[in-house]
């Protein structure tokens, strides 16, 4: 994995402060240059609301010199880093097409952690950039979650797996992190299955019977397409899913003291991911820890 140029991006609230450490570390261990982005959105402010004033250029100049300065002083004595403001209709957009236009390798955001309704009308700003992104992205949940550290130290890695390409190509990319930062790699497959509450006892009983088989299946695939050394270097649990895929990884992750979370999109789109979302969306929002998503090459 190289990331020569990693985008931080923030609108100087507390979620973009606590995902700035791991954008540091991340620039540490791969020698990567920081680059400080702040989108200025337009169409903000109404007119024709009673309490609109024209906006004072020079002293919202200031207010970006100043708080960008702010922003990156973390960052002064540790790695090389510029900032760069720019003009976009939404913060989401912004970010992705500065992201393609300087070739950017990945992305780190900190997530404001609106849930619920709000997600299902107005989505949220690190989902849209994950959507769309033509790198990678770290999204870093708020503070208030579990297992957040200010001085991050990816100890245990995780990789969700359901036999999918994106699974065993995030299981590729949680291994070269894994190396980087000499961490450990935990696959979880999750036996998620829609039945009738009457018959879930007997169809989780007959699954037990065959999780070393299953288990078997997932070490042989990760083989065949990784190497034998390479999947005997992952901790592979196979596990019958009580719930949503999704809320067994955010218990998995708590019990586990999982530091990273690596997973591939699926590229679920239109009016599925609008009323259902996609598992890594939910993810993102649940995770007690950091999410790298990436896309499938």
């Amino acid at each position: 994995m190289r990331i020569k140029k990693l985008l931080f991006t923030t609108d100087f609230s507390e979620p973009a402060r606590q995902a700035l450490p791991h954008a540091l570390e991340l620039a540490r261990k791969f020698g990567s240059q920081i680059i400080v982005l702040h989108v200025r959105t337009l169409f903000t402010d109404d007119p024709s609301n009673v309490e609109y004033q024209f906006l004072d250029e020079d002293r919202y100049e200031d207010f970006l010199d100043k708080n960008l300065k702010k922003a990156s002083q973390p960052l002064s004595s540790e790695v090389s880093f510029e900032t760069a403001v720019v003009r976009n209709v939404s913060p989401a957009a912004g970010i992705v097409e500065y992201a393609e236009e300087n070739k950017v390798d990945m992305i780190v955001m900190g997530t404001h952690g609106r849930s619920a309704l709000g997600h299902f009308f107005l989505g949220s700003v690190a989902e849209k950039v994950v959507r769309h992104a033509p790198c990678p992205v770290l999204s870093v949940g708020p503070k208030g979650q579990d297992h957040y550290i200010d001085q991050p130290d990816h100890a245990e890695i995780l990789a969700p797996f359901d036999f999918s390409e994106h699974s065993i190509a995030a299981v590729g990319k949680a291994l070269e992190l894994a190396e980087a930062f000499g961490a450990n790699v935990h696959v979880l497959y999750v036996l998620e299955q829609e039945v009738h509450p009457a018959f879930f006892a007997t169809w989780k009983l007959s699954v037990e019977q065959h999780l070393g088989e299953i288990r078997s299946n997932a070490i042989k695939a990760l083989e065949e397409e990784l190497g034998e050394a390479t999947a005997a270097r992952v901790d592979l649990t196979v596990k019958i899913g009580d719930d949503r895929s999704d809320r067994e990884i955010s218990r998995y992750c708590r019990d586990k003291d999982i530091d990273l979370i690596v997973m591939g999109t699926h590229g679920l789109s239109g009016i599925d991911r609008a009323l259902l979302g996609s598992t890594t969306e939910r993810v993102i929002r649940k995770a007690p820890c950091p999410v790298l998503t990436f896309k499938l090459e």
